[in-house]
């Protein structure tokens, strides 16, 4: 793999709660283990600290999360330059966390932890009346609900201390999202940003100065696809939801030659179903009259629309209209002949003044290569190089991963879609956004393959109503697991049939019902 370095600038400036927590997740797949994570952030707010408030008295105010142990890590760092009190909001014995335990066990070796109960806000207040400087490492990105007391009397402790006033990543009260406040929310004087800003220092001015610490993470956990990709694209499964609340998907394709396709696209719809969150809801094929048999239908659930026999028509048009989908594939298994520019314009004319997204595949993809003023910001094009090559005249083949990645993003800024190149290294990126998927095993190089990975994008797209660069890193991630495992079982014997019918072993971990 190529250095990615030069390509950060396709990643966001401005990390949202969900965003970090993928990032975190794909760090943790790439072997960065959360102990490791917390460790480099803390000795990185350490480095800071020494050189402006080496002789300062420094008070770390630590809650019982991920913040708190960075905010254990830094102190622990500190502790031989600087003179170090620290304070514990909870009970030490409820510590769930790993790298928290790790870090409160080597502190408590080192100095003594002042545990801060609701009762004990005094001896906070103590412990701040004689400190230089305030560390706020009490609660970050993970806030759910209202502050406790504990934690909102000891904020405003921190407040009223008129102390030197440092936060860790969000100060502590304020959403990372929106900058909304909670009861009470840490006013600081100067913020850390771990990797990167949170959203919402985006939406306004701070009263604050901020630095964002280099925390260990290369710029290929943002570039790279991995499970992150996936939370950020599933929704939990709401208890009482009917089969039209989480997407809704149409498959037009298919032929006499080609019967499985549209159904292998279909296939990964549905069995995205049976993962709950990240499965379309109800799923229709439609295909050519002389396409499908039932005798050949792999699963009952799975609606069947025919439309014309030899040539798409205006009357086809009329039964799509019929069919109920946020998501359409189009183009798997039909043969090259099926539209003409009439009927294909005026298919994607409708889906997009309907407000519908579209994963164009197959034939679809020549007939864009033939109109490309068709292509509009509601696709996803999902070309492996050969395809790609109809689409802009530009043979791939030959060229070297970072070449690839330039001219896919060329060509998605230029035409407003998300592109999705397939290969060894797929890319994809919607002009302003890049990922890269690496395959470790060529067992998806089978016929077929294609059509489920279609299926599986049209998928998250409907469940997220859009997103369609986000349900394309999902989807691409997704498929290549599956055939990463199938590779382990059956080697390079899988067939597209096992491909879909695997989806729900990859994706039912990321599962969620709310009720």
């Amino acid at each position: 793999m190529q250095k990615l370095k030069e390509f950060v600038l396709y990643t966001k400036k401005y990390l949202s709660i969900d965003d970090a927590y993928a990032v975190m997740a794909n760090a943790k797949a790439m072997g960065i283990n959360e102990r490791s994570m917390v460790e480099t952030a803390g000795a990185a707010i350490a480095e800071n600290l020494s050189r402006k408030h080496r002789n300062d008295r420094i008070t770390f105010v630590c809650g019982p999360g991920g913040k708190g142990a960075i905010g254990m890590a830094a102190a622990r760092h500190l502790m031989d330059i600087a003179d170090v009190q620290l304070a514990f909001l909870g009970n030490p014995d409820d510590i769930h966390s790993d790298s928290l335990k790790f870090n409160y066990r080597i502190a408590e070796s080192i100095v003594d932890i002042e545990v801060i109960d609701s009762e004990g806000i005094g001896k906070l207040r103590s412990m701040l009346k004689k400190s230089d400087d305030v560390v706020d490492a009490i609660i970050g990105i993970g806030m759910h609900g209202r502050l406790g007391e504990t934690m909102s009397r000891a904020i405003r402790a921190i407040n009223d201390s008129n102390k030197y006033v440092i936060s860790i990543d969000v100060p502590s009260g304020v959403n990372g999202d929106t900058g909304s406040k909670n009861i009470n929310a840490v006013a600081p004087d100067m913020l850390f940003a771990i990797h990167k800003m949170k959203s919402f220092l985006e939406k306004g001015k701070s009263d604050y100065s901020v630095n964002i610490l280099n925390t260990g993470i290369p710029t290929s956990v943002e570039l790279m696809t991995g499970p992150g990709d996936v939370m950020l694209a599933t929704k939990p499964r709401f208890i009482n939801a009917n089969k039209y609340e989480h997407g809704t998907v149409a498959v037009l394709g298919g032929s006499s030659d080609y019967r499985g396709a549209p159904m292998l696209s279909g296939m990964a719809a549905e069995h995205a179903l049976a993962a709950l969150k990240t499965g379309s809801g109800y799923v229709t094929v439609i295909s050519p009259e002389d396409s499908l048999v039932n005798e050949q239908r792999p699963m009952p659930e799975l609606i069947l629309k025919t439309i014309s026999k030899k040539r798409f028509s205006a009357e086809d048009i009329a039964e799509i209209k019929s069919v109920r989908h946020e998501a359409m594939v189009i183009g798997p298994g039909i043969k090259e002949d099926y539209f003409d520019y009439k009927g294909f314009s005026e298919l994607l004319a409708y889906e997009k003044s309907a407000s519908k997204w579209i994963v164009a595949d197959a034939a679809a993809l020549k007939m864009l290569s033939r109109y490309k003023n068709l292509i509009g910001s509601n696709m996803v094009l999902t070309p492996h190089t050969g395809e790609f090559k109809h689409l802009c005249g530009i043979d791939l083949s030959k060229r070297d991963l970072n070449s690839k990645i330039y001219t896919a993003i060329d060509f998605a800024k230029t035409y407003g879609c998300t592109l999705v190149l397939k290969g060894n290294d797929t890319i994809i990126t919607d002009g302003t956004r890049l990922k890269i998927n690496k395959a470790e095993s060529p067992t998806l190089s089978t016929m077929g393959t294609g059509d489920v990975l279609a299926g599986i994008i049209a998928s998250y797209i409907s469940i997220n109503k859009g997103s369609l660069f986000e349900s394309a890193a999902a989807g691409v991630y997704v498929h290549t697991q599956i055939g990463e495992m199938l590779n382990e079982e059956m080697g390079l014997h899988a067939t597209a049939y096992d491909v879909a019918v695997s989806i729900p072993r990859i994706i039912k971990e990321f599962d969620r019902i709310s009720y």
